[in-house]
């Protein structure tokens, strides 16, 4: 195999930017590569653009772009899914690494990718490992600290272990006996606008996922135009699933909520005379085996695994009750996931994504999608059991008898759908289907309690917010979605705003009588509740009404509208003490939002809008905006709030007259090389401002935007 390059290698960025008017010379002609060639343009932003004749071979452009950018993440990606990261990241990924061994991650995609998969699939994988393969030959010794040997089937085995963590958490609630289940650290927003509530007649789709950002959920952007793929949005690193975004007829978005897919039995279990369970009257043989894990820094740890009919068992058998917890998921088996996101880059509208879903491959989620021809369709997706009645599945059942065994699984008609909804908009930001628009009519009453499955996910700030801005939008132009999608606005703002109000005027002389005081509070109320880097009273209205969730009790403002006049002294003291500590903490009590709230990493941080934070009653006292901006304070600076999770792959989609436009936000930057002008230049350029860049998902249009060029040549 051949490759021609025509700017410098990794590291050699600066000349690669001074050639990039010399690429774009050579390529404007035509951006198509011939057949078995692969050209991997990338745009200003480092954003990868894989052009070629053949699947196979752009994908093996893929695997090199992902390699060239993210090289250790794609090790990191491939241990935490095979369950060796402990060994290079030490104990405290023990029990992560043995929970992907105990589902057999790290076992299933071998046989499943040699023996099963479809033939293209198979290629198109492989296809992909020999680019980053390539990519290592290319650079031995770069990220050797986490190196692992690349196979074809780990694409695979991320994907699964990615989708796991969903039903394995629903599993660790129901063995807490939760009666509230506790909220996923993952959230998201999602939107769909019908044509007819557009301004120019476009069907629009927001997908904004609000993860953590580290590990797998540090999604991988890239365009791909590979024969019958096309392809833009965002990856897990490691794979060549496109995951969120959209191809050349139709888009779909992500968020987390859905239907219970996943259980626990209550078994009896025995080790003596061997081990065995109890079911349906009878002892049965327990499946054995063990697991030797490496650890850094101590020696391996072995650890035996119990399997049963109805699955494995997740904690440690209490052998004086002779009692064991069994996990089952539809999960455990499946190794379809690649086949089925394969059918949605394929699919030509609507319809063919949610038949490509009803696979109930994919973990729970709510599915929101547009397309080409104005469509506009949500369903509440998973592998959800058909359960028998009778039984509360919530908590661990009896494992002992056929009774509680499932009867299937539901088919896609039985789940919470809707298609075209005649208020021409709705968004899903991990609320309940009821929630998603004015009037909706995804009742509960309507589905099983299992299938609706709304525990956590009721109602919140975002989802509050959305139905606010899109309701009372009759026609959407393209700069209002975008304003939508980047909105940094405090519902909660007015009530607090008149809380203070009324209780600066309940304080009388003693408050009129600071200035100090009564400049602040002046600031507050003329605040216009946006979140952004160069407001100056927003620092101060944070920190206060932190301080008066932890020490008061903020419910009846949820409740009532009013706090009581106690409550009220007790908040105007801590305002002044609030400013009090702002001007020791920072020299002035009205610093700007931004100079304390950052984005970036390693040392490089700019000002960022948005925020996300709560004490006390959250329907009083908790504020997310809709640009889910969450931080951390920075332990060698604590003065400082470095952004470390919530929007993160922001993709907005516009479907009109057979063609799709888009335009996405990342937080940091394309590349993981911190000598790379594009490490953290989306950070200073578009996140901290909140803007969007355009994907440039014509070629036509990216010809103008190519930074450099290398094509890949006889590729098998």
């Amino acid at each position: 195999m051949a490759a021609a390059r025509s700017t410098a290698g990794q590291g050699g960025w600066l000349a690669g930017a001074l050639a990039g008017a010399v690429a774009l010379v050579l390529i404007a002609p035509a951006l198509r590569a011939s057949a078995a060639d692969a050209t991997l343009h990338r745009d200003t932003w480092g954003v990868p653009h894989v052009v070629s004749d053949s699947e196979a071979a752009g994908l093996h452009a893929l695997g090199y772009a992902q390699a060239e950018d993210r090289l250790a993440d794609i090790y990191l990606a491939i241990r935490t899914a095979v369950g060796r990261m402990a060994e290079v990241q030490g104990p405290r990924l023990l029990e992560q690494d043995y929970i992907m061994r105990l589902a057999r991650n790290d076992t299933l995609h071998a046989d499943y990718l040699a023996t099963k998969a479809p033939a293209r699939l198979r290629e198109n994988v492989t296809a992909f490992t020999a680019g980053i393969r390539r990519y290592i030959a290319e650079h031995p010794g770069e990220a050797a600290d986490v190196a692992i040997d690349v196979e074809p089937w780990h694409a695979l085995a991320i994907g699964r272990a990615m989708i796991l963590r969903w039903p394995i958490g629903t599993m660790m609630d129901d063995l807490k006996n939760a009666d509230k289940r506790a909220q996923p650290a993952a959230g998201s927003n999602q939107w769909a606008v019908a044509p007819a509530r557009s301004a120019d007649r476009s069907a629009i789709l927001l997908s904004d996922p609000h993860l953590t950002w580290e590990g797998l959920a540090v999604l991988y952007e890239a365009r791909v135009h590979a024969g019958d793929l096309h392809m833009a949005g965002f990856w897990l690193i490691g794979s060549p699933m496109l995951g969120i975004g959209h191809n050349r007829h139709t888009g779909w978005a992500l968020t987390t909520g859905g239907p219970d897919t996943s259980d626990v039995y209550r078994m009896k279990f025995r080790l003596a005379p061997r081990p065995e369970y109890e079911y349906d009257g009878q002892w049965k043989p327990v499946t054995i085996e063990s697991f030797t894990i490496p650890v850094r820094g101590s020696d391996p740890v072995t650890r035996p695994a119990f399997y049963t009919h109805l699955g494995p068992v997740i904690s440690t058998p209490d052998m004086a009750s002779g009692t064991a917890y069994v996990g089952a998921s539809p999960y455990f088996d499946q190794t379809g996931l690649y086949e089925q996101f394969d059918k949605m880059a394929r699919a030509r509208n609507v319809h063919e994504v949610n038949a490509a879903l009803a696979m109930h491959q994919y973990n729970e989620q709510n599915v929101m999608c547009a397309d080409v021809d104005g469509n506009i369709s949500y369903v509440r997706n998973g592998a959800t059991p058909i359960r028998p009645e009778g039984f509360d599945y919530k908590r661990p059942v009896d494992g002992t008898t056929s009774a509680t065994a499932w009867k299937g699984i539901h088919p896609q008609e039985d789940l919470v759908k809707i298609l075209n909804p005649r208020q021409g908009y709705m968004q899903n930001c991990n609320i309940s289907p009821h929630n998603m628009m004015v009037d909706c009519e995804l009742t509960p009453d309507r589905f099983p309690g299992h299938v609706y499955n709304a525990t956590w996910d009721q109602n919140n700030p975002r989802g509050r917010r959305a139905i606010e801005v899109l309701h009372n939008d009759p026609l959407v132009t393209r700069d209002d979605a975008k304003a939508y999608a980047l909105d940094v606005h405090d519902r909660l703002a007015r009530a607090w705003q008149g809380e203070l109000a009324r209780a600066y005027a309940a304080a009388g002389d003693t408050a009129a009588n600071d200035p100090v005081l009564r400049r602040a509070v002046e600031a507050v109320l003329a605040w216009d509740g946006e979140y952004t880097p160069e407001s100056t009273a927003t620092v101060l209205f944070k920190f206060w009404r932190l301080k008066c969730g932890a020490q008061c009790d903020v419910a009846p403002l949820a409740r009532d509208g009013r706090l009581d006049d106690a409550t009220r002294a007790k908040l105007i003291a801590l305002f002044r003490e609030t400013i009090d500590f702002l001007n020791t903490q920072y020299g002035r009590w009205d610093v700007p939002w931004g100079t304390v709230h950052v984005v970036g990493r390693n040392g490089r941080y700019f000002p960022c809008g948005g925020a996300d934070y709560s004490t006390g009653d959250k329907e009083a006292n908790f504020t997310e905006t809709l640009f889910d901006v969450r931080s951390n304070q920075d332990p060698e600076d604590p003065k400082t709030y470095i952004a470390n999770s919530g929007s993160m792959s922001v993709i907005l989609m516009f479907f009109k007259d057979g063609k799709v436009e888009s335009f996405t936000c990342t937080p940091w930057g394309q590349s993981g090389h911190p000598d790379s002008p594009h490490y953290v230049d989306q950070a200073e350029k578009l996140y901290g401002p909140r803007a969007m860049k355009p994907t440039w998902w014509d070629p036509a249009e990216l010809a103008e935007h190519v930074e450099s060029t290398r094509t890949f040549t006889n590729l098998p």
